[in-house]
């Protein structure tokens, strides 16, 4: 029997993006440790799909692995900060024409509807030139999809894979993005190969305003059509294993569910030595900016600390990730707002080495989410030893445990206080610290490889090739 995980996602999303988000990371680092667990008996090896998605195709992990650490340390070009909008133009501000001219020296009485019959008239055009572009799109056919071409840099030329009954095939990663066809998962099912899934959460089912329509879509067929074929669903927390139950119960579905904690950060925080990347005192805020990350919520607080400072100063407010999607209003307020005047920062996709720096040299973090699936930067705050300012919401305090403090992240006032007491009484935040470095035990990935290989069989594992497969 072999175990073939799945690393198609990573492919594809590093083809694209520098550094992992959430969900890659898991992924990326539970395959590495299974990867790097040796013994008899079980064989383990790595796979994606071609093109087409009929056909599995072996992958060098060793290779891939290289590669991916590689970029998540290469920086094109040295990022900066954002600390301000740029500066204003100062292009002239254009002249009325002379007919506004004319018309706003009318009487209001006549100056009004004017106005309102030449928004209509306007918008009315608007409207038509939209419904006729709806008109010819219902007349032309579907653009057929077009998937990325598949990397063959870590497999030149690969032959397909011959799978074998009571062979298991995994995904961890975001499965929905790319959903296997019927016709794939039944071709492996008749030759007796388990399929199972990993799910990191139900956002997009749960709380469609906070995703994109089309991943809503994708997901909502992930749910009814590529879930209930699973022989066994992994859930990333208990919190997840119960939100996908009640997804499934109003789907009448019922797939065998298995809650698998991660493992997070490096294993432990005593590094070396790494150089201060801010000279003031900042706070550090981990993830991609997304509407249910809370980082409006946090703009809010901040100006409030700004506007009636603690007696030690306000600290930066560090934003450490990549802009996600719906975020374009948030940007917008950021820029309108000078980011504070500086004392908020976003550092666009840091590196493994910059992310350790920015935990090093912090005051502590902050995590108010709105909702997680699981909430791995509070596990890396913690193996790093730096107490979490956290949101007591979803899956986040499994994450946390009694090392971090919680608050309501819909209750902006009581977070505030938190945040403020930490700041006004860094008593509290090395009192905590010296908790987590006296009790937190650094989870390891290579537990969560263990736990997930030892449930679907329970034997040593070997790295398998194509030819012992």
């Amino acid at each position: 029997m072999t175990v073939w995980l799945d690393v198609d996602d990573l492919i594809r999303f590093f083809q694209t993006a520098k550094r992992p988000t959430g969900i890659q990371r898991f992924s990326f680092e539970v395959c590495a440790a299974a990867s790097a667990l040796a013994g008899e008996g079980q064989k383990l090896g790595f796979c994606r799909r071609n093109d087409l998605g009929t056909r599995l195709l072996p992958v060098n992990f060793t290779d891939l692995e290289a590669h991916i650490r590689t970029m998540s340390e290469h920086i094109p070009q040295p990022p900066a900060p954002i600390a301000a909008p740029a500066t204003p133009s100062l292009a002239p501000t254009p002249q009325p024409s002379r007919l506004f001219d004319l018309a706003r020296r009318l009487a209001p009485a006549y100056r009004t509807p004017l106005g309102e019959l030449y928004r209509a008239s306007i918008n009315g055009a608007r409207a038509m030139k939209s419904l006729a572009k709806a008109s010819l799109a219902a007349f032309r056919p579907a653009p057929r999809p077009r998937l990325p071409p598949a990397s063959t840099v870590f497999e030149p030329a690969p032959k397909p894979l011959k799978l074998q009954p009571g062979d298991w095939l995994i995904n961890l990663g975001a499965s929905w993005e790319r959903p296997y066809s019927s016709a794939f998962l039944a071709s492996i099912a008749n030759i007796g190969v388990h399929f199972g899934l990993f799910a990191h959460d139900m956002i997009p089912d749960l709380f469609p305003e906070w995703c994109t329509s089309s991943m809503v879509r994708d997901f909502s067929f992930w749910l009814d059509e590529i879930v209930p074929k699973a022989d066994r669903i992994f859930a990333i927390s208990n919190h997840t294993l119960n939100d996908l139950k009640f997804c499934l119960e109003r789907r009448s579905r019922n797939v065998p569910i298995r809650s698998l904690l991660p493992a997070g950060g490096n294993g432990g925080f005593n590094q070396a030595a790494l150089p201060r990347p801010l000279a003031q005192p900042y706070v550090l805020m981990v993830g991609t900016i997304e509407a249910r990350k809370n980082h409006g919520g946090m703009l809010r607080v901040w100006r409030h600390l700004v506007n009636n400072p603690p007696a030690n100063g306000v600290p930066v407010l560090v934003f450490a990730g990549k802009p996600g999607w719906l975020t374009s209003d948030l940007m917008q307020q950021l820029e309108n707002a000078a980011y504070l005047n500086g004392k908020i920062l976003f550092m666009d996709q840091p590196t493994e080495t910059e992310l350790a720096a920015l935990y090093q040299h912090c005051l502590f973090t902050l995590y108010p989410s709105l909702y997680e699936g699981w909430g791995l930067p509070v596990t890396e705050s913690l193996c790093h030893g730096k107490p979490v300012a956290a949101s007591s919401s979803s899956a986040i305090p499994e994450a946390g445990g009694p090392f971090c403090c919680y608050f309501d992240p819909d209750n902006l006032t009581e977070a505030h206080q938190q945040i403020r007491l930490w700041i006004e009484q860094p008593e509290l935040v090395s009192s905590m610290a010296a908790r987590i470095a006296a009790e937190f035990v650094p989870p390891q990935w290579q537990d969560t490889a263990h736990a997930l290989l030892e449930c679907i069989a329970p034997k040593a594992v070997c790295l398998a090739s194509p030819g012992n497969a």
